[in-house]
């Protein structure tokens, strides 16, 4: 009998999850500023990008990936989604900006258009704005955002943060709160790591994938009882595998149809024109 997607997609993240599920949550909450996250994202872009894919501007990119990570780490303290929804709509914009760096190198085919847009912090920080606001006042879930977000990002690849702290959040749940704020700084690294693993094999139409990894993972965990700690870097090591085999990314990679929809009702169409500087309009839509 042929194997699923979503079975093949279980299994990646059942292996990924079988080491760390050994160990007991309280021992991972002793695990102090030298745990099992140090060292992820090298691994994971020696493995998967090459050393030499951001190139001479690595130190600017680097810089940028820790202080997205501090900002992201922060706002996963949140103990409740109406919380967490309140500090990442007060943060957006500054994610936007200080994702640039990194997020400018991924998404090399969209940005010598986004650099002629006016304003972009601005512009992605209003577009996921609406949708976060949207779902905060309908008692929306993270995992709603998480997809909506993602379809954004497609388009607006500065929306990546955003997405990589929805889909954090997504795994550890309340735990954030309960975490020193290095865990979670490391939490937000392993998620970001994730994204950037998606975007660089598959394009900025691969960030679909995160959401769909994201159910994998919980789903594994859940059964194997993997400490909310240690899921992350599960999370990274699935998306790796995934990013891996061309075939299974692109299937995960197709739009979703409910993460259109919620950002079809904030606001957010799937074509958008924009009046750049020059006076000519681009007109991006959704593949």
């Amino acid at each position: 009998m042929a194997v699923t997607e979503q079975e093949m997609l279980e299994d990646l993240a059942y292996t990924e999850s079988e080491g760390p599920a050994d160990m007991g949550e309280d021992e991972w909450d002793r695990l102090g500023e030298e745990d099992e996250f140090d060292g992820l994202e090298d691994e994971l872009e020696a493995e998967d990008y090459g050393e030499d894919m951001f190139g001479e501007d690595s130190l600017e990119a680097e810089e940028a990936e820790e202080s997205v990570a501090n900002t992201l780490g922060a706002m996963l303290g949140a103990e409740d989604e109406d919380e967490f929804f309140g500090k990442l709509l007060g943060g957006i914009k500054s994610l936007a900006k200080k994702a640039a760096p990194f997020v400018g190198k991924l998404a090399r085919g969209a940005a010598p258009i986004l650099s002629m847009i006016p304003h972009p912090a601005a512009q992605v920080a209003g577009k996921v704005a609406g949708v976060l606001g949207k779902l905060k006042a309908e008692g929306g879930t993270v995992e709603d955002a998480l997809e909506a977000v993602a379809e954004i990002s497609v388009r607006d690849p500065r929306a990546l943060p955003v997405v990589a702290g929805l889909a954090a959040r997504s795994v550890i749940k309340d735990r954030g709160a309960a975490m020193s704020p290095t865990q979670r700084r490391q939490a937000a690294k392993a998620a970001t790591t994730a994204a950037k693993t998606l975007v660089a094999h598959g394009g900025p139409k691969a960030i679909r994938a995160l959401p769909r990894i994201v159910k994998s993972v919980k789903r594994t965990a859940a059964s194997k009882g993997t400490p909310a700690g240690v899921r992350p870097k599960v999370l990274a090591r699935t998306a790796a595998k995934v990013a891996q085999r061309p075939g299974l990314l692109r299937n995960l990679s197709r739009p979703s149809p409910k993460g259109q929809a919620i950002a079809q009702r904030a606001g957010n169409g799937s074509v958008r024109n924009i009046n750049v500087p020059s006076g000519a309009t681009i007109t991006i839509s959704v593949n």
